[in-house]
């Protein structure tokens, strides 16, 4: 699966109607969302090789930039947290399960025009 795909089962399915890109976040934008795949998993064999093993991992970061309001920033990227966890779906007939490696989302602050981002990490188990 590639990150356009992810990115627009969810900008459909949650109904995302403001900025939305893979790879490079737009900062002009105070409400936009980005995927990204930075973060990798460890490589771990499987007994018998490729063959034998029955998902991939894709791990993704979502970055959300949301408005200068605190409150609102937080309780939009609770219902983006929300909205994956736990989540089974499917893209391209292949079944996809959500794991979430953090409780919640990861508060970053504000950025140098003092909107506020949150990081949500994913960890999408395709099915093979």
């Amino acid at each position: 699966m590639t990150l356009k795909q992810y990115k627009d089962y969810f900008k459909k399915e949650f109904k995302w109607t403001d900025a939305i890109s893979i790879g490079k976040i737009d900062n002009n934008q105070e409400k936009a969302i980005c995927f990204y795949s930075k973060r990798e998993q460890p490589y771990i064999g499987t007994l018998g090789g490729k063959i034998n093993r029955s998902t991939n991992i894709k791990s993704i970061t979502i970055l959300l930039r949301y408005t200068k309001n605190k409150d609102s920033a937080e309780q939009m990227a609770q219902k983006i947290y929300e909205f994956f966890e736990e989540r089974t779906f499917s893209i391209d007939s292949k079944r996809i399960f959500t794991i979430m490696p953090y409780l919640a989302p990861i508060d970053l602050g504000t950025d140098d025009k003092n909107v506020y981002e949150y990081s949500i990490e994913l960890d999408f188990y395709e099915e093979r």
